[in-house]
């Protein structure tokens, strides 16, 4: 008994409705998702919360802007908390660092410890007309505020011994979280006045006292001395 063979318009006949058909399912997005094989979602370094939003809606992410950094939004700056956090090892460092210097009486010992530019970028919101104005007025808040701390640095250090003196601790003071949208700020941000900190000297436990700290993320900077 001989095997008849196929003709090749026979198969196309056959082969062309099944290859439409899929392309119309994939097009469609009604193929099925694969299921969890407990690998993980592949959400490497974001929290559950962060799923994609449309511009502009309410929890979108922050919009990018030329010279901005685009490292994400810290956790604490984003959902506010039955308290602040507490100041972590970096905020202590630099308080460290602004110690040596007032030991060598360098009132810009203060810049390390103040809030970098760029964050503060990140946070104001100047409602200014362009990207260039906006970014003029945030640099001149920015430099009026640190020029002011130097200033009453380089006062206290006329009337204080810190030659041999050691940092302790930071008691952050009355604090309250601005959500986006208050004070001329994009972004949220916990604020904390008449913060304290705490120093030896002299065989003697000894206080400063810092008008306002802002966080970011854990990480708390000066913003005003």
């Amino acid at each position: 008994m001989t095997r008849r063979a196929h003709h090749p318009l026979v198969l196309l006949f056959f082969v062309l409705p099944l290859f439409l058909a899929a392309q119309l399912l994939l097009s469609s997005g009604c193929v099925p998702e694969p299921v969890d094989d407990g690998q993980g979602t592949g959400l490497i370094g974001q929290a559950p919360d962060q799923a994609a939003t449309a511009p502009g809606s309410p929890s979108a992410p922050e919009a990018r802007r030329p010279g901005v950094p685009a490292d994400p939004v810290p956790w604490e700056n984003r959902k506010e908390t039955s308290a602040p956090p507490l100041p972590d090892e970096d905020t202590e460092d630099r308080v460290r660092d602004l110690f040596r210097g007032l030991s060598q009486s360098r009132p810009d010992a203060l810049d390390r410890w103040f809030v970098p530019l760029p964050i503060l970028s990140r946070i104001k919101d100047m409602h200014m007309g362009n990207p260039e104005e906006q970014d003029r007025a945030v640099r001149s808040l920015h430099a009026g505020a640190l020029s002011r701390g130097r200033d009453r640095l380089a006062r206290l250090t006329g009337r204080r011994g810190f030659a041999a003196a050691t940092f302790e601790s930071i008691e952050l003071g009355e604090c309250r979280f601005v959500p986006p949208g208050a004070d001329f700020n994009r972004l949220a941000h916990w604020s904390c006045e008449k913060n304290t900190v705490y120093y030896h000297a002299d065989g003697d436990r000894k206080s400063l006292t810092v008008r306002r700290l802002i966080n970011w993320g854990r990480s708390w900077y000066v913003l005003e001395w």
